[in-house]
């Protein structure tokens, strides 16, 4: 198997991190109400590739440093995008995470359930608790990078460093993404942006976070918060491979398999997501082509017939094509920055990191 070493470590990782949320959450007092527990810790126990946590491990190493010190850091890092993911799937109405029902679903049936509430009234509740699990997740991120760093041996102004650019830096572009992805669906006809534009918000949404991963591991393996030639290169290896990554997850969105993706298949198209895939087949498509995808496009009660046939038209346009040869062109544009790095066997786990990007299934 082509990703075997990569995949192998990528498993140990997520064991580590796995374990060490649990740990933290066996050590600090319990959230309450129970429900409160059980939402903070459902995308957790539901999985997840911990992409993320794994890269961040790879650049700690990559640099000479010691892996057991990044390891808070790579907890962190996944309860930061894991209470994103529990806010983006209220804003995208999502009922489905990694095999799961969403947080704000699994509150709401709580409330249907167990708190006797009726129909609007417990939707409400849901995304209520759905609000405050994100932010006891978004808190507890921060103080993973805090304590357990410097009762780690990293200098606190290591830390103070990396809770800085979370915080100001990445947050601020991340919601900024979120936000433009919102207003792409709502006030932009597709054919009023340029492939940059998605580009960009494709970057804010996600490649930002797989920036800081880098930063973060390379950071913490140095003990240091200078931003030398390594930590640069990184960054941008990262940078550029974390947004070939979410172009993949659009492809993944419209021609995966939802039980391999933990969601179901289809859902940007209801959604009426603003995609390079689309965009390429509405630059080929004639009249008739543009009205089977419009008809699917933005209708969240599209029938699986109609799905089933804008997905086909939009892969005989070249959509999926166009996309791949776009992530392609992101991974390829960012492997020369390995060759500033160190040969070692976790710059080449990096470098088997950029091909599973694009080669993935889930």
């Amino acid at each position: 198997m082509k990703y075997t070493n990569f995949l192998n470590e990528l498993k140990s990782t997520e064991q580590l991190v796995t374990a060490f949320f649990h740990d933290q959450l066996a050590a600090t007092r319990k959230i309450q109400p129970s429900i409160l527990e059980t939402c903070t810790m459902s995308y957790i126990r539901g999985g997840g590739k911990k992409l993320r946590p794994g890269v961040l491990m790879l650049a700690c190493k990559a640099v000479g440093g010691n892996p057991e010190q990044a390891l808070p850091a790579a907890a962190a890092v996944e309860l930061f995008h894991t209470w994103t993911l529990v806010h983006d799937d209220i804003i995208d109405n999502d009922h489905v995470r990694r095999g799961v029902p969403t947080v704000h679903k699994t509150a709401e049936h709580y409330a249907l359930e167990t708190l006797g509430l009726k129909g609007a009234v417990a939707a409400k509740y849901g995304t209520d608790t759905a609000i405050l699990t994100g932010d006891i997740q978004h808190g507890w991120s921060i103080s993973m990078l805090s304590d357990n760093l410097v009762r780690g041996g990293i200098k606190p102004e290591v830390a103070l460093r990396l809770i800085t650019i979370l915080q100001i830096d990445v947050l601020r572009t991340l919601v900024e993404g979120e936000l433009l992805d919102v207003d792409f669906g709502l006030f932009h006809s597709i054919y009023d942006l340029s492939e940059e534009q998605i580009l960009d918000m494709l970057w804010r949404k996600t490649g930002i976070l797989y920036e800081f991963c880098a930063v973060a591991g390379a950071m913490i393996g140095k003990n240091s918060a200078d931003y030398d030639e390594e930590v640069n290169a990184l960054k941008q290896f990262c940078s550029l491979c974390g947004t070939a990554f979410q172009v993949k997850d659009d492809i993944l969105g419209l021609v995966g398999k939802s039980a391999e993706l933990g969601k179901p298949v289809g859902s940007d198209i209801r959604e009426g997501k603003k995609t390079l895939l689309v965009l390429e087949a509405l630059r080929n498509a004639d009249d008739k082509q543009k009205a089977i995808i419009f008809e699917a496009l933005g209708n969240s009660q599209a029938t699986e017939e109609q799905i089933s046939k804008c997905t086909k038209t939009i892969i005989d346009l070249g959509g999926v094509e166009k996309a791949h040869k776009t992530a392609l062109h992101f991974v390829e544009k960012a492997l020369p920055n390995l060759a500033k790095i160190s040969p070692s066997p976790s710059r080449d786990l990096l470098n088997d990191w950029a091909g599973y990007m694009i080669d993935r299934n889930v």
